[in-house]
């Protein structure tokens, strides 16, 4: 497997990776407000039943978006586009926010993202990043997991950051 920088001819075969993903459980947020304590918990709870998350992205608005990204990687297995990786940077902040990470479903649990991550945090340390920010529905119960498992901390949420006003985790790792 080899991950490199897009190339013109990728970004078709980006927009084909499947980034359909599967969980059965979500995260509730409780938020505790008296007078000198505000308190913001976060509870996992399981799903009735197994949900199938489809991006609520249409193409045309993924591929404008992966086009002004900062960063964008591919991973690459016998010349196919098997993951991508796109980074926005904030140079003043010294930091990069993750704004995808997807493998397509049958390399997944292979490594495959761990080498798109791990080449993002090498461009990063060479460019005097210091921290990456990741991204993650409240769903996302892969990719919280992925985050967790890979130095990854809670640092803050977003309400109303993804389309029908879901809410986003914020996790981050400092780079060293």
């Amino acid at each position: 497997m080899l991950v490199r920088t897009v190339r013109d001819e990728d970004w078709e075969a980006c927009l084909e990776v499947d980034a359909t993903y599967e969980t059965n459980t979500t995260w509730q947020m409780e938020e505790h407000i008296s007078s000198g304590e505000w308190r913001v918990t976060f509870r996992e709870i399981r799903l009735p039943r197994t949900l199938r998350i489809r991006p609520t992205t249409p193409p045309e608005d993924l591929l404008s978006d992966w086009q002004r990204r900062d960063q964008f990687w591919v991973a690459v297995e016998q010349r196919q586009v098997i993951g991508y990786l796109g980074l926005d940077i904030d140079q003043d902040r010294h930091q990069a926010r993750v704004t995808e990470l997807v493998v397509t479903p049958e390399h997944r649990r292979k490594g495959v993202a761990s080498e798109l991550l791990e080449h993002a945090q090498v461009w990063c340390l060479r460019h005097r990043i210091h921290q990456l920010v990741l991204v993650c529905s409240l769903k996302a119960q892969p990719g919280l997991a992925f985050a967790l498992n890979h130095g990854f901390s809670f640092c803050g949420f977003q309400d109303g950051y993804w389309p029908g006003q879901e809410m986003a985790l914020l996790l981050r790792q400092r780079l060293r």
